[in-house]
């Protein structure tokens, strides 16, 4: 099965590094309106300021409604880049995982690679994969019934990113509304910005030789 993998893998490459790609301008897109909203912010702040200083409300009433409009389509985009770089590294992380599962079938029969942080390559890829794809899922804790039976388990992912957020201040926060930590797996693992990083941890996982 790893011929298969290692066939599926290569066939993806294109796919791949188009999601890749995407991932970077995104993040690029976002920082950028990240900036302008800041900007906008401390001019609303500024307005706000001089509004209740000098009574100025008809004056900069004007001003202050074009710059909230400004502000608010900052945030917008922000968010729209965000369901996009999730998405985009939701799906890196479908893929790698579909080439582990034709290579070994269950998680437990494939190798684990590197260790990182708490986990390894290996559980990072199928808890990212899993978590991106069902997130609006998650239960944190079991859901039981009457008998104090449990009816619904704990969400796979949670134990892991649990730790992995002790480990890594400010990532893996699981809190409502959820939301995709697709990316921050791909940070941890290092894939984020280096694809040939990204390329090489799977060919060693599914035992494909580096390209030429």
């Amino acid at each position: 099965m790893s011929e298969q993998a290692i066939t599926y893998f290569n066939q993806a490459q294109m796919m791949l590094l188009d999601l890749h790609s995407s991932i970077l301008r995104s993040l690029m897109a976002k920082q950028s309106m990240e900036e302008a909203r800041q900007g906008n912010q401390e001019t609303v702040e500024l307005f706000d300021g001089v509004i209740q200083r000098d009574g100025l409300q008809d004056a900069c009433s004007a001003g202050l409604d074009r710059i909230k409009l400004k502000l608010h389509a900052n945030i917008r985009a922000i968010e729209a880049y965000e369901l996009l770089i999730g998405v985009a590294a939701g799906a890196m992380l479908q893929i790698s995982k579909q080439a582990l599962s034709i290579a070994y079938g269950k998680q437990a029969n494939a190798p684990e690679g590197a260790r990182v942080s708490s986990s390894c390559v290996r559980d990072l890829i199928w808890d990212g994969r899993n978590q991106s794809m069902h997130y609006e899922d998650t239960h944190l804790e079991p859901i039981r019934n009457e008998r104090n039976n449990v009816v619904v388990k704990r969400s796979s992912w949670v134990e892991s990113f649990r730790m992995l957020s002790v480990q890594n201040p400010g990532c893996f926060e699981m809190a409502q509304p959820f939301r995709s930590l697709a990316l921050d797996v791909l940070d941890v693992l290092g894939w984020t910005y280096d694809y040939s990083k990204f390329e090489s941890d799977m060919r060693n996982l599914i035992g494909a030789k580096p390209r030429a």
